[in-house]
């Protein structure tokens, strides 16, 4: 379990799915993962069929960024999702 930027929220990363706080995103349903940023990289799960990211699903890392970065790209790779650094456009 790795903690994220809001103080309450958490993700969880199975085998078959994401689960950010109580919101959960089945292998299947993820187009792809977007990296926007450098210094502080943010993190988007952009769904099949959706032109933008919700809210839930944008998030960024509190500690050990780039460690779990790197795992949740090994992740992706293994599960055949494609990530992608470029601009989050969110649903607000």
């Amino acid at each position: 379990m790795t903690k994220i930027l809001r103080n309450t929220n958490e993700l969880i990363i199975t085998k078959n799915e994401i689960k950010i706080n109580c919101k959960k995103v089945s292998i299947k349903e993820i187009e792809k993962i977007i990296i926007q940023g450098y210094f502080v990289q943010s993190i988007g799960i952009k769904r099949y069929g959706n032109k933008f990211i919700s809210t839930g699903l944008h998030f960024r890392f509190r500690n050990n960024e780039e460690t779990v970065i790197k795992e949740l790209k090994q992740w992706a790779t293994l599960n055949g999702i494609e990530v992608t650094n470029g601009k989050i456009y969110r649903w607000i």
